[in-house]
């Protein structure tokens, strides 16, 4: 076995086991759910305000979702094993963050038909959704790198990164209306969060570890 497969399995199984995902997967299901409730049974009311609200329900899950992610390894030594096996933490933290989507994105393929249908909003969303979800998910991991063992600061620093995902925001509700154009875009948040999010999220927990 490749040291990187048994990096994503142990990733798995510690991401598994951490249950953090599903924290983030249920309030967005909760939430999604309930929101409908709140706006009424206005059809017209729903359909325009409906599928920005559920991009903002999602962003705000992801990013609790994804908090604590390195807190086991920072306090079990992991961090510092790898850098003196001289791993590229910039790789382990692609790794983990990888693991960390594919466990957001299984949950939110089950849930997502039956939101944007209660939205009133395309079908197409789910490919938006899709599309987008790395770039949240990356960009939450460096907000997760940064606010590790800092339990004061933490929901401050969450607070203060959400401008980050103004892009799936914006561009996310118009999928399916605008053309291509917003699949492209986001498409493009997400592969620059990926080219650029481990290097990021490996600095801050070197700071961490300083």
């Amino acid at each position: 076995m490749s040291p990187r497969m048994a990096l994503f399995l142990r990733e798995a199984a510690l991401r598994a086991r951490q249950g953090g995902w599903a924290v983030g997967a249920g309030l967005f299901l909760i939430l999604g759910g309930l929101a409908p409730l709140a706006i009424g049974n206005e059809r017209e009311l729903l359909a325009e305000a409906g599928p920005g609200l559920l991009w903002l329900i999602l962003g705000v899950s992801v990013f609790l979702g994804v908090e604590g992610l390195f807190e086991d390894d920072l306090t079990s030594g992991a961090f510092e094993q790898f850098i003196l096996s001289r791993s590229s933490l910039a790789e382990v933290m692609l790794v983990k963050l990888g693991v960390a989507w594919v466990f957001l994105l299984i949950p939110l393929l089950v849930a997502a038909p039956i939101l944007l249908l209660a939205y009133e909003a395309s079908l197409a969303g789910i490919l938006a959704l899709i599309l987008a979800s790395p770039g949240l998910v990356f960009t939450a991991g460096v907000v997760s790198a940064l606010s590790s063992g800092q339990r004061r600061g933490a929901p401050l620093l969450v607070f203060c990164a959400m401008p980050l995902i103004i892009p799936a925001l914006v561009f996310g509700p118009q999928a399916g209306t605008g053309g291509l154009v917003p699949f492209l875009i986001l498409a493009a948040y997400s592969l620059q969060a990926i080219a650029i999010c481990p290097f990021l999220s490996a600095a801050a927990i070197r700071l961490q570890l300083t």
